[in-house]
């Protein structure tokens, strides 16, 4: 039972709410219900791929199994902020709630299990993208098994220690209570950090090791493209993790060190950003590896960069890529014989103009897939929109055909 005569004036129940806490917790809120709403629906359509891959016998992805994760500790951090509601609601902090016990814990939780994740993520991507190295399952299921554990017990530990008033108002909502310095570093900031950290390291280093292999044309030519892709988006990823928690993290551990609280205006900005993990997560995913999410089958889990997209660059899956190579003298090197397993370009190069003394070779690259009834009827939309005069021409010349059979008169069997 909770001693509220113990605790110190900024860590007791707040009634009503001060102007500066209600206007700032309505944006905290929003944020918490945006990121709730998103994971949450990302994550009753990720539980319903693995399961029907699972069911189907078709296995399941490695990443779409750590995404799963991440949104799930995603779902526990902003149900957490999302609690903040309830203090709207009634105008008042209460910590003698099971709300404010509630909050403090899935903040606790959700906060490290998702650094936990974001560092899997990298180091899963460091390891698929250069190392070309997967886990075996049952070593990745484990892990991840282990991930779990170890979040719950680091969050598990202050509750043993104190557990009383481990949660108590901090700030504009509750938390580990401030008297208790030692346990919110060493359970808590300690990790984020290393995760934060850890992050920036990682997806750096995939940068840069990728950069270099393309210069030193390690990869084919639709290689080479698909790294450029996968590099640019190696800083987006921690970036992302980076704006998000570092505000919160920071301004709590400056007070900790500097003994004053941060201003209700610091704390509700750190708190909007740090909830809106969960959204820009959603976002950031379902749009630049949507092929390991939104797929009809599992991903093999060996492909590695053509999982990788930018939003708004569209490959074409169908179709021959042609390589004009001029060489002076009659001699002509391609550099580019690498092919894709899941992609194909559409690109001609034409209107090559004759030089004297240069000679021209061309090398077609047909790069082949099984066909479906809807990627026939694709094809030929396609077609007819390039060509729109021949389509009406075969479609002409198709109705004749199938009128003269029609009309025909074939000899009647004996």
């Amino acid at each position: 039972m909770l001693d509220v005569s113990l605790l110190k004036p900024d860590q007791t129940s707040l009634s009503p709410l001060p102007d500066g806490h209600f206007k700032g917790l309505i944006a905290v809120t929003f944020f918490g219900f945006l990121s709730f709403a998103s994971s949450f629906g990302l994550l009753v359509l990720l539980s319903y791929r693995l399961i029907s891959w699972m069911r189907a016998g078709k296995g399941s992805n490695q990443f779409a199994i750590l995404i799963f994760n991440l949104i799930l500790a995603d779902v526990q951090q902003s149900l957490a902020f999302l609690l903040n509601a309830e203090w709207l609601a009634g105008n008042a902090i209460n910590v003698t709630s099971n709300s404010c016990w509630a909050q403090g814990w899935f903040i606790s939780t959700g906060d490290l299990s998702s650094g936990v994740f974001c560092l899997a993520i990298g180091l899963h991507t460091f390891s698929t993208v250069i190392l070309n190295y997967r886990l075996p399952m049952p070593y990745f299921l484990s892990t991840v098994l282990i991930c779990w554990v170890f979040v719950y017990v680091a969050s598990v530990i202050p509750v043993i220690m104190y557990p009383h008033d481990i949660y108590v108002r901090a700030g504009a909502w509750c938390w580990i209570n401030s008297s208790y310095g030692d346990l919110r570093l060493w359970t808590h900031y300690f990790f984020i950090f290393i995760a934060e950290f850890g992050t920036v390291f990682i997806y750096a280093s995939i940068y840069f090791m990728l950069n270099q292999r393309i210069r030193s044309s390690s990869f084919s030519v639709d290689e080479a493209k698909k790294a450029k892709q996968a590099a640019k988006l190696m800083v987006v990823y921690p970036l992302v993790y980076v704006i998000c928690t570092v505000p919160l993290a920071s301004a709590r551990m400056a007070s900790m060190s500097t003994r004053m609280s941060p201003s209700v205006e610091v704390l509700c900005f750190a708190g909007s950003m740090i909830t809106s993990n969960g959204w820009m997560d959603v976002l950031l995913y379902t749009l630049t590896r949507k092929i390991m999410i939104f797929g009809d089958e599992p991903p093999e889990d060996k492909i590695g960069l053509e999982t990788f997209q930018i939003p708004g660059v569209i490959e074409s899956r169908f179709g021959t890529t042609t390589i004009i190579v001029a060489a002076g003298g009659g001699k002509g090197r391609n550099k580019g014989r690498g092919l894709s397993r899941h992609n194909s370009t559409d690109h001609l190069v034409s209107d090559i103009h004759y030089l004297r003394g240069v000679k021209t070779s061309t090398t077609v690259e047909v790069r082949t897939e099984p066909l479906e009834l809807g990627d026939i009827q694709e094809l030929s939309e396609i077609d007819a929109r390039k060509n729109p005069s021949a389509s009406k021409e075969r479609g002409s010349f198709d109705s004749k055909c199938n009128d003269s059979i029609e009309g025909q008169e074939w000899p009647k069997p004996f």
